[in-house]
């Protein structure tokens, strides 16, 4: 009889012990399904974001693909700058200005910024008009995202104005390089460069400039139109 109690009482809280592994057993299961059910989403969704990035890269590669040897004549009263553009490293700037110039937004601005041996900039809407005040303020009602990119600002590179928040974007202003700058490197996004009439970047970013209007020009340096060709 004691025998048997002893054994009760070895045979229950074995029992017991059983149930709770058991339990225990069941709920981290049920908890590893749950991460997995996780993980298996947050994969779909990645697979998801994964594919919209492809497409959107193969849409601009498309584009770039477009504008492969398309050039710029830049007619101005000081003569012609000729650039082609960069693409593959700034598609969506290269057909801004493209279709800009297209357009005919560029024709009658001006050259409204010069500083010798550091760049000549452009593309201003507002210069169009007389206000010195307003020159550098202007631009589209859409801007457009930045593309930076490591080539270096050197003599000859097309480049893009931008403000100092770089959440704004950019919009039509831009500028050539007369010098060579590294701190812009990677801050401001190349798309072109200058093929012919360094020369004339030269004569332009060493006329007089105005002293009461800081680095405008004090005869007008006008962008006649801005003919795009292949």
């Amino acid at each position: 009889m004691i025998k048997h109690k002893l054994l009760m009482i070895t045979v229950v809280p074995a029992l017991v012990f059983g149930a709770i592994a058991s339990c225990g057993n069941s709920e981290e299961l049920e908890r590893l399904q749950r991460v997995n059910a996780d993980l298996r989403s947050q994969n779909r969704q990645l697979q998801q974001q994964v594919t919209n990035l492809k497409e959107k890269e193969e849409q601009l590669a498309f584009l770039a693909a477009q504008m492969n040897d398309v050039k710029a004549r830049i007619v101005t009263n000081h003569g012609d700058i000729e650039v082609e553009f960069l693409p593959r490293r700034a598609p969506i700037h290269a057909f801004n200005f493209i279709t800009r110039a297209e357009s005919g937004f560029y024709d009658g601005t001006k050259f409204h910024r010069v500083i010798p041996g550091f760049m000549i900039q452009g593309g201003d809407p507002n210069s169009r008009g007389d206000d010195r005040t307003t020159f550098g303020q202007g631009g589209p009602i859409i801007s457009i995202p930045h593309e930076f990119n490591p080539t270096p600002h050197e003599p000859g590179i097309l480049s893009m104005a931008r403000v100092s928040d770089k959440r704004a974007g950019a919009g039509s202003q831009f500028f050539i390089m007369h010098g060579r700058t590294p701190n812009l490197d990677n801050e401001y996004t190349v798309f072109g460069r200058v093929t012919s009439g360094m020369q004339v970047v030269d004569a332009i970013a060493n006329v007089e400039t105005s002293p009461q209007f800081r680095d405008q020009p004090v005869e007008h340096v006008v962008i006649q139109r801005i003919e795009v060709f292949r």
